[in-house]
């Protein structure tokens, strides 16, 4: 084979492979934000937890304006660094089987307390629990997906200081995960960004109200859009060779 003819033979593949990714649709079926905080790094006393709960309940700890900008900025901007087409979100939103799905873990609420999320209008807030990636990836089809994509923030205290002494700020999470139509997991994305706001704690603990939390909620989130571009560039170079 001459090098022409290898170059030919290259060029086909390299078309091909392209051509394959490009083909390829995916859904995003949730789009949401975990307010109930990780307090592992900071205090797991039942009162604290207490305080942490009522927290995520409260309506004046509001994420809706953050949550956005990630959502608006995922779709007009990190898509793109996908090696397949992200189907859009209205046609996900507006499919009759898409808005009659209720998870298997949402048919009994003991264990989900929708007020402790913030999600972007129209979609299902949808937890990766039980059977639930088995549900939603059997739906690909009526979807009109090859894949399906769950994103998601969440956040932890972060810790600087010793003993009671010392300040803390929060870390946002952001998580991307694609599964193939038969449940299997293409990716697990997963990156984290700490705020550039901090507090002093009191007694070793945060001060648990809405006017101290949510502006280094919102750091952390602006953190970590920071640089979801070049991340996501990077992992886009491994799927191919999975999905």
């Amino acid at each position: 084979m001459n090098l022409k003819t290898k170059f030919f033979v290259v060029a086909i593949f390299l078309i091909n492979v392209v051509s394959f990714s490009q083909e390829r649709k995916v859904g995003v079926v949730t789009f949401y934000a975990d307010k109930t905080i990780d307090l592992s790094q900071v205090d797991a006393s039942a009162d604290f937890i207490a305080k942490n709960t009522k927290l995520s309940e409260d309506p004046s700890f509001n994420l809706e304006a953050p949550l956005k900008k990630f959502h608006d900025a995922f779709f007009e901007s990190y898509v793109k660094n996908f090696p397949f087409e992200v189907l859009d979100e209205d046609k996900i939103l507006n499919n009759d089987t898409y808005k009659e799905y209720v998870p298997t873990y949402d048919k009994n609420k003991k264990d989900f307390l929708e007020s402790s999320y913030e999600s972007i209008e129209g979609y299902k807030i949808i937890r990766q629990a039980g059977p639930v990636v088995s549900e939603v990836a059997a739906m690909a089809e009526e979807l009109g997906v090859d894949g399906v994509m769950f994103v998601y923030l969440k956040f932890d205290f972060n810790k600087t200081g010793v003993g009671k002494f010392g300040y803390y700020s929060i870390r946002a999470y952001v998580e991307i995960d694609l599964y193939d139509k038969t449940g299997k997991s293409i990716f697990q994305f997963n990156e984290l960004a700490g705020s550039k706001k901090k507090a002093v704690m009191v007694g070793g603990i945060p001060v648990m109200s809405p006017d101290k939390i949510q502006p280094m909620c919102e750091s952390a989130i602006e953190s970590l859009m920071e640089d979801m571009d070049k991340k996501l560039e990077r992992l886009s170079k491994k799927v191919d060779r999975k999905f």
